[in-house]
């Protein structure tokens, strides 16, 4: 078993200090609600945030009973389903059938922004491990979005890599919620801002049972923006519905004599797994802007728990959830299980908290400020994917590695 994670020593020395001493029968238990999505195309994702969250809790409660401190963590979990409503019907079960007051979760955007209200209204906190997206960045609400930052930086990272490629035009194809809207609309205007010239664009509803339509739109476009300068394609996708682009883009004659950007999860191994993918991609010479993983003393243990608790390694961004859960309980532990009281606090220990790849520091918003991306592009053997570059969004700064 792996060496028991060390976070924020100082804070809970103070705070078991601070607890009252009680007998072993006087445990109390908080409970920390998980609303992810374990139905629909990203139920693998909330799948493995759940294990990090739970591996988080039982981490947490290993060290509070070694320490005799007489609070303990359980876990009340939703399925999301993925879409706004299922968020909020998820938060409000949780919350009615639990009494719990910090929700770690939902995952996307749209499902965040649909349990909102109901937080808000009912002074539940919402921790959101890799929500970005632009829309959200709203202050003074409940809803925290630490570790993953908002979209404003990777529209700025996108707009610099396609001033870096010469791009003159962009045909773009997005998800039609405040995720994919959100990032259309920024890259827009940051790719315009540089001298960037025409932006065309194309939203499809979420979870499309295909994208045949939306691939000829697009190649019409392309054909139509190519005529005055060097066209590329963003491809602002969620993975199955990119999976689904590309049955028909990698045999279309016009898309497949382009370059192609397209979002942080098609750095995904799942789209290099067919291989006429992976050779279109390859072809397109396709890049991507997704969340560097640096690392931290943390970074290992972590990995090693989860192999060690589940079997497999964790997936793309669970560790996000993880440190996510991490911050929820220290605020927990700092400011009691009061979603008022956590509101308040969880800014201060957020700031305090070094995570298992990224130092969480919170904007005005309550959002992630610190953003360090690598740069992606397929490897030579299409297998994976290989990091290129990085941009430092603290200095607006593209580094090329080739």
């Amino acid at each position: 078993m792996a060496k028991r994670l060390s976070l924020l020593i100082s804070l809970l020395l103070l705070i078991m200090i601070a607890l009252p001493v009680q007998g072993q029968d006087d445990v109390e238990t908080y409970v920390l609600g998980v609303a992810q999505p374990f139905t629909g195309p990203l139920g693998s994702f909330g799948t493995d945030f759940t294990r990090g969250i739970e591996l988080a809790v039982m981490q947490m409660n290993a060290e509070l009973e070694a320490s005799g401190v007489n609070i303990r963590f359980e876990v009340a979990s939703a399925d999301t389903e993925g879409t706004p409503d299922g968020a909020a019907r998820a938060v409000q079960t949780i919350v009615q059938t639990t009494g719990a007051e910090v929700i770690v979760g939902p995952l996307t955007t749209s499902e965040v922004l649909g349990a909102k209200q109901f937080a808000d209204e009912n002074g539940v906190v919402i921790v959101a491990p890799a929500s970005s997206g632009i829309p959200g960045a709203i202050p003074g609400d409940n809803i925290f979005r630490v570790m993953y930052p908002p979209d404003n930086f990777a529209a700025l990272a996108f707009a610099e890599i396609a001033r870096s490629r010469g791009y003159e035009n962009i045909a773009i194809l997005h998800v039609d919620d405040p995720f994919g809207n959100g990032l259309a609309e920024r890259f827009t205007i940051d790719f315009q801002a540089a001298g960037g010239g025409e932006v065309t664009t194309i939203a499809y509803s979420p979870e499309p049972p295909d994208l045949s339509g939306e691939a000829t739109a697009l190649s019409a476009d392309v054909a139509q923006l190519s005529g005055s300068g060097n066209t590329a394609v963003f491809c602002i996708c969620f993975l199955a519905d990119a999976q689904k682009l590309l049955q028909v883009a990698q045999i279309d004659p016009i898309l497949t004599t382009v370059e192609w950007m397209g979002v942080e999860n098609l750095v995904s191994p799942d789209l290099l797994a067919d291989a006429g993918h992976a050779q279109f991609l390859q072809s397109v010479n396709f890049i991507s802007v997704s969340f560097t993983d640096t690392a931290t003393p943390l970074t290992s243990p972590f990995i090693e728990s989860f192999t060690a608790e589940y079997g497999d390694p964790p997936g793309p961004f669970t560790n996000y959830a993880f440190d996510a859960a991490n911050i929820a309980m220290l605020t927990m532990l700092a400011a009691g299980n009061d979603g008022d009281a956590v509101t308040g606090m969880l800014p201060f220990v957020a700031n305090h908290y070094i995570g298992t790849s990224v130092q969480a520091y919170l904007d005005d918003n309550g959002d992630q400020a610190i953003a360090f991306y690598g740069i992606f592009r397929v490897a030579d053997d299409a297998s994976s994917f290989i990091e290129i570059g990085t941009y430092n969004g603290s200095t607006g700064l593209l580094e090329m590695n080739e």
